[in-house]
């Protein structure tokens, strides 16, 4: 039995001598800049770019959440890409390259049993579409249904407010329980499967419904899309989401006009409650 437990010792004492020895890639979050070469105005640089899809000397070392500590087998100098992403219509699970913002590219020293830390950049690029709803103009690109009992509006409370001098601002309760409204844009979107997003920030205690509305030619389709949760009300705080059009917008081939809908009806366990919105955006190509 001695001698079993000695040769076990020696079993992990090699074992652990075999452990490769890495140095370490610290990626904090993404900051995204001003494009100083836009065609178009870019609104606020609100984003949620909370992934990275990371490169090495042209091999894929996979795909971090933000911030990030990477183990790397080796040292030495070596050129990274690496390719900022989200989270696809707020689902934790579905992690994609954002196709709108810039990579980044570094050459990097390595050290073994170090620690190097960067903070990527990026930018959108210079040719994207812009449509941009967010609430400081004194007229605002949405239509409210006749059938709403409730409104929204624009506040300015320093306490919330976060970027400009507006924001929208819907409240429920009883008596105002439903709102519908629709974005009035007015412009063809492309389709044939080309990247088209709606972007917008909100903070939340009653959810949302997004929906997609096609028309033009003599049709009209309302397409019911993502479903927006409530935050406690403790716990509420400004979220940036990423909703992935194109599908929708490419299957309606007869229709040329999409707007996007936004729909609440005050949840049941809320006698009362907010929805917050700012920075409605359309981006595509």
């Amino acid at each position: 039995m001695k001698y079993i437990f000695i040769l076990l010792i020696f079993i992990l004492a090699s074992c652990a001598k075999e452990q490769p020895q890495v140095s370490w890639l610290k990626i904090e979050k993404w900051e995204l800049v001003q494009n100083n070469n836009a065609d178009n105005y870019q609104g606020e640089l609100t984003h949620d770019l909370s992934q990275v899809f990371v490169n090495m000397d042209g091999k894929s070392l996979g795909v971090f959440e933000l911030p990030a500590k990477i183990p790397i087998i080796g040292e030495g100098t070596h050129d990274f890409v690496l390719i900022p992403g989200i989270v696809n219509n707020g689902i934790g699970e579905t992690k994609r390259r954002y196709p709108f913002a810039e990579q980044y590219k570094n050459s990097i020293t390595l050290t073994l049993n170090d620690t190097v830390s960067i903070t990527p950049t990026t930018k959108y690029y210079s040719t994207l579409n812009f449509l941009i709803e967010d609430f400081e103009s004194p007229s605002m690109q949405v239509d409210v249904s006749e059938e709403s009992t409730a409104t929204i509006g624009r506040n300015d409370d320093p306490s919330i407010l976060k970027w400009g001098s507006k924001y929208g601002e819907i409240l429920l309760d009883e008596e105002n329980s439903s709102l519908s409204f629709v974005t009035t844009f007015g412009t063809v979107l492309p389709k044939l499967a080309t990247e088209v997003y709606l972007e917008f920030d909100y903070m939340n205690t009653n959810s949302l419904l997004t929906s997609v509305i096609s028309h033009g030619n003599g049709n009209y389709f309302v397409d019911p899309y993502i479903l927006i949760q409530p935050q406690k009300e403790n716990q509420a705080k400004w979220k940036h989401i990423y909703i992935d059009l194109k599908e929708i917008v490419s299957f309606r081939q007869t229709t040329p006009i999409n707007e996007i809908q936004f729909e609440l009806q005050l949840d049941d366990v809320n006698p009362s409650s907010y929805f917050y919105i700012d920075n409605i955006k359309l981006i595509y190509p």
